[in-house]
């Protein structure tokens, strides 16, 4: 055909669906459609494909070929009604179930699509593009193995068929990554790391044996024996991911996650790129505040294996970089295209209370989180109260973290003749912290890489009575365990700032000013409200305070050092105004990713756009040193909060180094904590009601730099004689709520 012919067609009118081609006008315009198609130019081949809906003989292929033009042109919809009108035309032909497949996984429809691929490789045992798809909806609903056998059947039927390479590597490699992050059934015996070390000694040139080792090594908590064995295991066999996913998080668990993140990446120079490689580097930057370079791995990531595990790792360090609509629609997506799997929910759940101002969406999220849980088992039966109620409080963050501050006092001065105390220690890091927590004497459990059902098995063989989560859905969560009714009576308190969604969490406790009974109703996570603020601060360091900066600034200081994930566009907004309304003044923020160059970029340019230079910011990275980092508040006058989503250990540190903090109360736990916090000092004269009432604080406090003088200078004494240290009031309270909380659970199940 001429050019000038291939031209004139393209220029030709458009057929109207008034016409009726004939048979021969028909296929001609049925084999133009495929080879446009083949170009991916969807749009004129739908054009010309609609009107051959009226030739009975071709509608069949012709719904088969709309099917594909739609899922080309991104429209879901349209794509499953024409496939499902082709498979109607002709059940038997393999094709149509294919694209049949293909709409219902564009969909998210994940059951579905396996159904119809299953069905066009029985209909074409030779099928291999439709195994390969079989292996993609098999890796996405979590069987790794179904998903490798299918791509090795695709590569036997075609050795050289890219697809399946592709996705058989990072198959392979994620079911490495699984083996390397799954906790264990029960505890590594001593005499099994011994036998193991032999086995090492006698072959030592034998890889598998090395990373066998460095496995029990890592069970046994003996973490750098275990990078000597995952080096050597790396020496001997360059190529093995699942040894370099545990020597990184044998590194991490030193607290050397530089190392981690170098290992990984010289891994990959030699080896060439591997998705979860590239989210364990991801994860460990975002942690560490270096989410420029944390980005561009997660993106890679997402790029080479979109799955539902990349997408939620972008989605997290996107969260990290001030792009919180952006974070939570990845992390959503990861949710539905995994299947809605309960294990994908944490960072989307999480994410929902630093952008909602309302708490219905937040539970309505913490719901459908909640309705994909596994049948639990039956808990432990209730009994009368013993003399020793045996309480455990699981935790990741039993090492410097927020959590500590306010855990501290309560496991120092429970009643030992009343309470029987375990701590569960979900993290593989110890510091000084862990070291001071353990040395209080209670029973102590190293509980980092049990699975699931080992730990719930040994919380029931304690005995436990009272079971309380101190993370929630945060890093080092062991939530499923409370899924799972390890004890009578379980309860949320503090870690995470909303309700779980866990049905069996009985309830969270909390005060009558976070909770005050406007929160939508649960037959779970009821609140169990302290006659007191919720928090008690226990401060661990106490540099000397220096008069307020404006005094010899001559200008006015906020300041704020909350997590970037809370300094929304909101929040910006919020501080935005007040700066406009004080001319002079200055904003510090301090976090571990705020001096990022994206981040810097954006807070810039967001406050440039209300009229803020960026002279009058300055943005400061986390100092990993307690004492600079409080030492920091000396060069803050007045902080502001961070909303909705608001401050904790934060508010309490500037108020300890004598910094007033201008808090703004909303509808969510979130947005009450900053109100509870105040009041417990005597200073709900400083909580917002209002955004021109958040503004009208900050200048009212601003405008008597010598009144910022003098409470400074008292800041500490009226603390210390506040219900916000008050530890002995505090421990009561906790304890008086856990033994109403005993009896209230007993009244609703009795006796075994």
């Amino acid at each position: 055909m001429s050019k000038s012919s291939r031209s004139a067609r393209r220029n030709a009118a458009p057929v109207t669906m008034l016409e009726r081609p004939s048979p021969q006008t028909a296929l001609h315009r049925l084999l133009e459609a495929q080879r446009l198609l083949a170009v991916g130019r969807h749009a004129p081949a739908d054009a010309l494909l609609q009107p051959l809906l009226d030739v009975p003989p071709l509608r069949g292929e012709v719904h088969h070929l709309l099917a594909i033009a739609a899922l080309m042109g991104e429209r879901p919809a349209a794509a499953l009604q024409h496939a499902s009108a082709a498979v109607g035309e002709r059940p038997g032909d393999p094709r149509f179930q294919f694209a049949l497949g293909r709409a219902h996984k564009a969909r998210g429809e994940l059951g579905e699509a396996e159904t119809a691929y299953r069905r066009a490789v029985t209909l074409n045992p030779g099928y291999a593009e439709a195994m390969v798809s079989l292996g993609i909806v098999r890796k996405s609903l979590g069987d790794l193995d179904g998903a490798v056998e299918q791509y090795e059947l695709a590569l036997a039927l075609d050795p050289r068929m890219p697809s399946a390479h592709a996705n058989l590597a990072n198959a392979l490699a994620l079911r490495a990554e699984r083996r390397a992050r799954t906790g264990f059934d029960d505890e590594v015996d001593a005499e099994a790391v011994d036998a193991q070390g032999r086995a090492v000694t006698l072959a030592p040139d034998n890889a598998q044996l090395h990373r066998n080792y460095g496995v029990l090594l890592l069970r046994a908590r003996r973490h750098r024996e275990a990078i000597a064995a995952f080096n050597q295991t790396l020496t001997l066999d360059p190529a093995d991911v699942e040894a370099c996913l545990r020597l990184g998080d044998s590194l991490a668990a030193i607290g050397d996650a530089a190392l981690a993140c170098e290992a990984y990446r010289k891994w990959m120079d030699r080896s060439g790129p591997r998705a979860p490689l590239m989210r364990a580097l991801a994860a460990l930057l975002t942690r560490g505040g270096e989410v420029d370079e944390a980005l561009e791995w997660s993106e890679k990531a997402v790029a080479l294996d979109p799955d539902a595990s990349a997408l939620i790792t972008l989605g997290s360090t996107l969260m990290q970089s001030r792009r919180l609509e952006d974070a939570l629609a990845r992390c959503r997506q990861g949710v539905d295209l995994g299947g809605r799997q309960a294990d994908l929910y944490p960072a989307l759940l999480l994410g929902l209370s630093y952008l909602q101002e309302q708490p219905e969406p937040i539970f309505a999220a913490h719901r459908e989180f909640a309705a994909r849980l596994p049948a639990a088992p039956l808990r432990p039966a209730w009994r009368p109260r013993p003399p020793r109620l045996r309480v455990g409080y699981v935790s990741g963050d039993f090492v410097r973290h927020s959590v500590s501050y306010f855990i501290g006092g309560l496991l120092e001065r429970h009643d030992r003749d009343r309470f029987e105390v375990f701590c569960y220690h979900a993290n593989a890091r110890s510091d000084a912290v862990t070291e001071r927590l353990k040395a209080l004497g209670h029973h102590w459990i190293e509980c980092d890489g049990l699975s699931d059902e080992a730990l719930r098995r040994r919380i029931v063989a304690d005995g436990i009575d009272v079971l309380v989560d101190l993370s929630g859905h945060t890093a080092g969560s062991r939530v499923f365990v409370f899924a799972q009714g390890a004890a009578p009576l379980q309860i949320g308190y503090l870690g995470y700032p909303t309700v779980s969604g866990v049905p069996a969490i009985d309830y969270r406790i909390t005060d009558a000013v976070i909770d005050p009974g406007d929160q939508p109703p649960l037959a779970h996570d009821r609140p169990l409200a302290l006659p007191r603020t919720m928090f008690c601060y226990r401060p661990d360091d106490a540099p000397p305070l220096a008069p307020p900066p404006v005094l010899a600034n001559g200008h006015v200081t906020f300041g704020s050092f909350n997590n970037i994930a809370k300094v929304t566009d909101r929040t910006l907004a919020l501080w935005a105004a007040v700066l406009d309304a004080l001319p002079g003044s200055r904003l510090l923020l301090k976090s571990t990713s705020m001096a990022q160059a994206t981040n810097r970029a954006s807070i810039e340019r967001f406050m440039a756009e209300r009229g803020i230079a960026a002279d009058r910011l300055r943005l400061q990275p986390w100092q990993a040193d307690k004492h600079g980092h409080l030492g920091m508040y000396n060069d803050v006058d007045i902080a502001l909060d961070s909303y909705p989503y608001n401050g904790a250990t934060t508010t309490c540190e500037a108020l300890w180094m004598g910094v007033p903090v201008v808090s703004r109360r909303g509808a969510t736990h979130t947005s009450r904590m900053g109100a509870s916090l105040l009041g417990a000092i005597g200073r709900a004269a400083w909580v917002a009601e209002s955004d021109a009432d958040f503004v009208a604080i900050a200048a009212r406090l601003a405008a008597d730099p010598q009144g910022l003088a003098q409470a400074r200078a008292a800041s500490r004494e009226r603390l210390r004689a506040s219900e916000l240290l008050d530890e002995a009031g505090f421990v009561a309270a906790f304890e008086a709520a856990l033994d109403r909380a005993w009896a209230l659970r007993g009244a609703q199940t009795g006796p075994a």
